[in-house]
């Protein structure tokens, strides 16, 4: 039985750090004479081996006995003077008397302090855990290599280009909870990867002894996803181009075809093309009414080629990371939006796409341009919605706006396929200096500088409006989207915000007119089958309503006081939005769960409002009636206008029915504190939302 075997060491007391364990190491050999040498050549310390060898086996005997008695027991009884029994990790007698059991450390006592008797095991342990953690992490196994010994890649200034792939793991079990929590089938989720790889590795700056990029090694066998046959994969190609394209252009679209061409005549592309072609596919996918899972399976394999897209700081990483984020708007697996567009900005920065250079080729430049443009819009759009700082200033970027090419690079300005992103770059720009100026921590300016500055603001817009130009080819797209955008600005700039908590009656008006607005655009889409059921279109107009809401809080108050209301909106239009409020989120929380809870809580606060409307006007009234009408009738100048593009919103009885006051007067009652968070307060929804999509 050797020093190794674990039954052998717990008789001992396990791991009691004592000399004596050497003496279980066989003794060597007594050294022998070469036969023809004479022993008076060799040294005296060697003449008489038989009696050395009896010498040293009676030494190393008393040697054994005496370490035994000295170094197994513990310190508490060996003060005591008592016998120890060696139990683990505390004898009886440390055990009695409430003590930790410590036993003095091996070899030279070059020091008093004592050791815990099971610190030994607790150092294994440890061990065996970290070269487990290494072999996760970068499968390359310790446990039976030398201390000291040379690793692979070991030496090589390049190996830490290898980090993605050690990286890319994923994590069973989140995307398992992220399936229960998203609605999702298990089976789906369960291989779609929800974590993002630590890009903060992958793309630590060398910026003292930075590497040029170094070529995208091939797989031999890549996994490719083909659809039924190259026209189909153009159409779908096409309806991303012509949705997100006109949004977000940091692909070229002659581009992607030909690659896409390529692929699909069997050629083997770089990763990073493949990676482009099978996460472009899955998004148009998953915005167009198509198989969820098919998208999802897309996901799956440009996932297998994510890492060694991310192998170099450059360009194409960025438009990897880029897709990330638009994949992750749609879909609640993947990663976190915010985390991906920042990695994706702090890398941008890094190679230096926020300021002003002059490149060789006008191509790579402009590229370079809506790659960083991009990330520049969508990083103020979460943000806003969110309500988390900005991912870069303003006053750090100097690089020039895209100049408006067509596809075959030929200038044509206000008559480009970049038109509509030019322009919506121009609003995100004033957008952030809103952004920037309302909503922080600095105490609020005095009223009438906030109306000058929002005044100045409001000219702003208006000119960006006023001016926008139309792209042909996508007219309808262009002036819908420009409307939608004014408006959803026009609501930040004028809803209640830290540094303007209580707006002024102008602020008012434009609040309510600009969410009729949102809702309506919303509405179309819904009408027409074309609504993005994500997590933006959800907050965007649950922003809304809650806005209308807090506008017609604002007049019942208004009136009360003895002042006119506010805001005169049209009644019927009014109860419509509110009512087509209603519908879209509860056709929400049938595909997201949660959202019913949010769709009940609204239908509640809007009962409470109209409720309290509806016994005002009744007091008001000289002659006060049982039941206010069922339908306000029209007004004049709405039988001669044309207002609702879309099929007119049914007026659900549900709604209208609550909305009446009984005889008897009584009137539901407002929850202050509710009331106070749905009207006056938008980051509680933020965060909740933050929570619940894990943004």
């Amino acid at each position: 039985m050797t020093n190794r075997d674990p039954e052998f060491r717990h008789q001992l007391g396990k791991f009691r750090l004592d000399s004596s364990l050497t003496s279980h190491v066989p003794t060597p050999p007594p050294p022998t004479l070469p036969p023809q040498t004479s022993p008076q050549s060799q040294p005296p310390s060697l003449t008489n081996p038989a009696p050395l060898h009896t010498q040293h086996t009676s030494s190393h005997s008393s040697h054994v006995h005496r370490s035994k008695r000295v170094s197994t027991a513990c310190d508490f009884c060996r003060k005591r003077k008592k016998k120890c029994d060696f139990r683990y990790p505390n004898c009886s007698a440390c055990t009695r008397a409430g003590v930790r059991c410590t036993i003095p450390p091996p070899g030279p006592q070059v020091a008093s302090a004592s050791v815990p008797r099971d610190q030994l095991e607790n150092l294994q342990n440890r061990v065996r855990w970290l070269e487990d953690v290494v072999r996760r992490k970068t499968g390359v196994s310790v446990a039976d290599r030398p201390t000291g010994s040379q690793l692979d890649g070991e030496g090589d200034p390049d190996w830490w280009y290898q980090v993605p792939t050690v990286l890319m793991g994923r994590d069973t079990s989140r995307s398992t909870t992220s399936a229960t929590v998203s609605g999702s089938s298990p089976t789906d989720s369960h291989s779609v990867s929800t974590e993002l790889p630590n890009v903060g590795e992958i793309f630590r700056d060398q910026l003292e002894n930075r590497r040029p990029s170094v070529a995208r090694p091939v797989a031999s066998a890549p996994h490719v996803l083909r659809l039924a046959s190259l026209e189909d994969a153009e159409r779908v190609a096409s309806q991303y181009f012509d949705s997100m394209g006109y949004q977000y252009p940091f692909l070229n679209r002659p581009e992607f075809f030909t690659q896409l061409r390529r692929i699909y005549a069997g050629e083997v592309p770089p990763p990073e093309v493949l990676c482009t072609y099978h996460i472009t596919i899955a998004i148009a996918l998953l915005i167009n009414p198509a198989d969820g899972a098919q998208a999802n399976e897309y996901y799956r394999a440009s996932q297998e080629t994510v890492s060694l897209s991310l192998q170099n700081e450059d360009l194409s990483s960025v438009r990897v990371l880029l897709s990330m984020a638009l994949w992750t708007m749609f879909s609640t697996n993947g990663p976190s939006v915010w985390h991906v567009l920042g990695s994706a900005l702090r890398l941008a920065v890094s190679l230096g796409l926020h300021k002003h250079r002059n490149l060789s080729s006008v191509m790579e430049e402009e590229m370079e341009k809506r790659a960083f443009w991009s990330l520049y819009n969508l990083d103020r759009l979460v943000a806003s919605t969110l309500a988390r700082p900005l991912g870069i200033a303003d006053e750090d970027i100097s690089v020039s706006l895209p100049r408006e090419f067509n596809d075959d690079w030929t200038e044509a300005p206000g008559a480009s396929a970049m038109t509509i992103p030019v322009q919506v770059v121009r609003l995100r720009r004033i957008f952030s200096r809103i952004y920037r100026y309302l909503y922080n921590n600095q105490p609020p300016p005095p009223p009438a500088d906030v109306s000058l500055t929002l005044l100045h603001f409001r000219q702003e817009l208006d000119d960006w409006r006023r001016n926008a130009p139309v792209y042909p080819a996508a007219l309808l797209y262009s002036t819908s989207y420009y409307d939608y955008l004014y408006a959803t600005t026009l609501l930040l700039m004028h809803r209640p915000s830290p540094r303007n908590p209580t707006p002024d009656a102008t602020s008012i008006v434009s609040c309510g007119d600009a969410s009729i607005q949102v809702i309506r655009s919303y509405w179309d889409s819904y009408s027409v089958g074309k609504l993005k059921w994500i997590w933006l279109t959800l907050s965007q107009i649950y922003f809304a309503g809650i806005t209308i809401l807090w506008c017609l809080n604002q007049n019942f108050l208004a009136v009360k006081d003895g002042h006119p209301a506010a805001w005169q909106p049209n009644d019927q239009m009014m109860r419509r939005a509110i009512q087509a409020v209603v519908v879209v989120l509860e056709e929400f929380g049938k595909r997201r769960p949660g959202v019913e809870r949010l769709a009940e809580s609204f239908r509640q606060q809007s009962t409470v409002i109209f409720s309290h409307l509806a016994y005002q006007q009744e007091q008001i009234n000289t002659q006060p009636q049982s039941q206010p009408p069922l339908q306000p009738p029209l007004q004049p100048q709405l039988q001669q206008q044309n207002i609702l593009v879309a099929p007119p919103v049914p007026m659900a009885a549900t709604l209208d029915d609550v909305l009446l006051v009984d005889g008897s007067g009584n009137v539901p009652l407002i929850d202050a504190q509710l009331a106070e968070e749905l009207f006056y307060s938008y980051d509680w929804f933020q965060e909740e939302m933050a929570t619940y999509y894990t943004l």
